[in-house]
């Protein structure tokens, strides 16, 4: 009689917890982004007025934008270092410590950062609160290493598109929900109790880490998995860095320049769109520049189906950085509705996160998937770090109690654009190299030798990536399955 955890639905509900794992911590995220008037306000507004039903003084937090920005910034450099760590730890100690550890973090980060906004107008003010975004992304990052890992595992070979897409669904709920109900939150019960609700939401993400951890645990035991699992994790070694592939480190540097013009500009899109489009107040602001996250989140699973069926990887990802082009010129030159861009930004995210970011199991063993997972996150989070600083540089230092000038917001959406490109060009490079692979394979027999990606002795029936080795000659080869 079959094990629960051999039949379809026990993997699903699995993927069900892992998914609310980040659910409340991608909602703390962006809150900033929602309140960036109520963080940039002055400390005081004893003489507020009312100017065409806007009021002219928000009372806040008395941030410049460049320490606001420096929120993002060092959620962003947290991740930068620690992830690698994380990501290492989680192959030799696996995904149940990892879930437990860093879904605590992300409690006490959260936490801690509304602690912080109670010392308004003290020197301890912004050091709590950096501190706080410190834990909190050495938590949220390394969370969703160990999320892909899970999902990875369960999902080997079997509608893995589709599972991060959902895992991805979730994670952006949290995120449209935020942009929804945040401000309106905010009005009624003040920023102090909205951030302490946010830090409320990460105990939901702990809660789900107890559930998916003792299913993953019971799981690998019927499937008699547990011990061989533990085994690899011992072999793991920080020097199998090395045998990760070209194909490897360009699919993680065209991930890094997509999402350096996608978090950046989310942070500042709500006072760009009040900026520059005088006529939207900030609730508005915040729905349109929330519409990234509504297309991720439309689309995100059927997107997921598509890519498993399709295939088409590299194409996939030439292609959205392709389609992206156009949304930052039209935000920095024109007076299109911002709420075209943001929705047009929003469904080539969705592809190029379906396409990009499950492609990683399959270019690594499983083993090192977690230290994998964790250099790509790295690496992602320098580019969004520096990103971060130097729109914090291009919008300027001094407090927003006005409007930031138009010719700024066009330099930042400039920047945007040059990463933008720059991932075109890692994205045509993978295509190249992955083809290149494609023909050395189809002129020889012994496909093994020409997995230069992995380690010596690699078994692909141990390590159930047959997946690898199709019959069909129009997607066989190294990757030509996956990318092509």
């Amino acid at each position: 009689m079959a094990q629960p955890a051999e039949k379809a639905y026990y993997r699903f509900v699995v993927l069900f917890f892992n998914c609310l794992l980040t659910f409340g911590s991608y909602f703390c995220f962006d809150i900033p982004s929602v309140l960036q008037d109520q963080f940039q306000g002055n400390l005081t507004c004893p003489n507020a007025t009312v100017i065409n039903g806007t009021v002219d003084c928000v009372e806040g937090l008395g941030m410049t934008p460049q320490q606001y920005n420096l929120l993002y910034a060092i959620y962003a450099w947290t991740n930068a270092v620690v992830v690698i760590l994380a990501g290492f730890l989680i192959d030799k100690l696996g995904n149940r410590f990892g879930v437990f550890l860093f879904s605590f973090l992300c409690v006490l980060g959260s936490s801690l950062f509304a602690l912080g906004s109670h010392f308004k107008g003290s020197p301890y003010l912004l050091p709590l609160m950096l501190t706080g975004r410190l834990l909190f992304g050495s938590g949220n990052g390394s969370l969703t290493i160990v999320q892909n890992r899970i999902t990875a595992f369960w999902f080997k070979g079997k509608e893995l598109a589709l599972a991060f897409g959902l895992t991805l669904a979730f994670s952006r709920l949290g995120s449209v929900l935020n942009f929804f109900l945040t401000q309106k939150f905010e009005e009624k019960y003040g920023m102090q109790w909205t951030l302490w609700g946010g830090a409320l939401l990460c105990v939901l993400g702990f809660t789900s880490a107890v559930i998916v951890s003792t299913l993953d645990k019971i799981g690998m035991r019927q499937l008699g998995l547990d011990g061989a699992i533990q085994e690899e994790s011992r072999k793991v070694r920080i020097q199998d860095v090395k045998l990760l592939s070209v194909t490897y480190w360009l699919l993680v540097l065209t991930i890094m320049f997509f999402y350096n013009g996608i978090f950046p500009f989310i942070a500042d899109a709500s006072k760009f769109i009040q900026d520059k489009y005088s006529y939207y107040s900030q609730k508005e602001a915040a729905y349109i520049a929330g519409a990234v996250y509504d297309s991720s989140l439309v689309l995100s699973a059927s997107v997921g189906i598509l890519i498993d069926y399709v295939g088409l990887r590299g194409v996939f990802a030439v292609a959205c950085a392709v389609l992206t082009l156009p949304v930052f010129g039209l935000l920095a030159f024109t007076f299109v509705p911002p709420l075209v861009s943001t929705i047009w930004l929003g469904v080539t995210y969705s592809f190029a996160a379906a396409s990009m970011w499950p492609s990683i199991p399959l270019v690594v063993p499983q083993a090192t998937l977690g230290t994998a997972m964790g250099l790509a996150t790295s690496v992602q989070m320098i580019g969004i770090g520096i990103s971060n600083l130097v729109v914090g540089q291009i919008l300027g230092t001094k407090s927003s109690e006005t409007k930031i000038p138009l010719w700024r917001w066009q330099r930042m959406m400039i920047f945007m654009l040059a990463n933008t490109i720059s991932c075109i060009v890692t994205s045509v490079l993978l295509n190249v190299v992955d083809h290149r692979q494609f023909i050395l394979y189809t002129h020889t027999q012994q496909e093994v030798n020409y997995y230069f990606f992995v380690p010596t002795g690699w078994d692909p029936e141990q390590d159930n990536q047959e997946v690898r080795h199709t019959t069909s000659p129009a997607k066989s080869g190294p990757l030509y399955h996956f990318f092509f």
